[in-house]
């Protein structure tokens, strides 16, 4: 089962972790969230937010495909070119995660 941590509850554990109160940490954390999204959408055409010990966030462009195929309908459709988001875990979590399940 997939448990989902909420930014709420992001918010309720930096407080703790930083003795602030819930309403000076939600200011703090809906404002980087916010200047990350910022970043990320006016991105031309491509950035990249690199958070050390944590992972960088990337805005990259892609290719127009021409003859893409509708999977349902088998019907060839043009995709335009656009911009897609990707996240790469940095080297603490990435190793963390390949270790074995118990």
């Amino acid at each position: 089962m997939t448990k989902t941590i909420t930014k709420r509850d992001i918010i309720n554990e930096v407080a703790k972790m930083a003795n602030l109160s819930q309403q000076q940490t939600d200011k703090i954390v809906n404002q980087v969230f916010h200047t990350m999204v910022d970043f990320l959408i006016h991105a031309n055409p491509s950035v990249r937010i690199e958070i050390r010990n944590f992972g960088v966030f990337e805005v990259k462009p892609t290719k127009a495909k021409p003859k893409a195929r509708n999977p349902r309908t088998n019907e060839i459709i043009y995709v335009p070119a656009h911009r897609k988001t990707r996240f790469k875990p940095g080297k603490a979590i990435r190793d963390e995660l390949r270790k074995p399940l118990k």
